[in-house]
């Protein structure tokens, strides 16, 4: 091999890089869908608490049941002895991990609530819910077609 060729080989190796490095920032700012959190700075501040919050949660024992089949939401919560609890309030906030700009909240009544859906695709429902001043919350990512 010539001095000549090796250096063309190393030339384009280093176009190659570059070209691909292009196409993949090019990539990166064409599906940048926006800002990931609001006031993230505030919400680290307050880090401790949602743990805490946590903890107190699963102290209770409660379990909920978040299910999403033709079209209904149904949400159960049941006490640590597994009787069903029937809260004053509960709502379902609904946000697009993918896409901003789609989330909405809907208060469930009932066993079951007809939710519609703007778009096919995964989804994030987070239950919040009250009983006897007692906040429970639970999330479970969803897939609607």
């Amino acid at each position: 091999m010539t001095g000549r060729r090796v250096w063309w080989y190393f030339v384009a190796f280093f176009g190659f890089v570059a070209a691909v490095n292009a196409v993949m920032v090019t990539l990166a700012i064409r599906t940048h869908s926006g800002v990931v959190t609001e006031h993230p700075y505030e919400k680290g501040l307050v880090y401790n608490q949602v743990v805490d919050a946590e903890k107190k949660q699963e102290s209770l024992g409660w379990k909920g049941v978040i299910d999403y089949k033709n079209g209904a939401l149904h949400f159960a919560l049941h006490d640590k002895n597994n009787l069903p609890i029937a809260p004053e309030k509960t709502t379902a906030t609904i946000t697009r991990p993918t896409q901003q700009g789609m989330d909405f909240t809907v208060e469930l009544k009932g066993a079951e609530t007809t939710i519609y859906f703007p778009a096919n695709g995964l989804w994030e429902v987070r239950v919040d819910t009250e009983h006897e001043g007692v906040h429970y919350q639970q999330r479970k990512r969803i897939v609607v077609e």
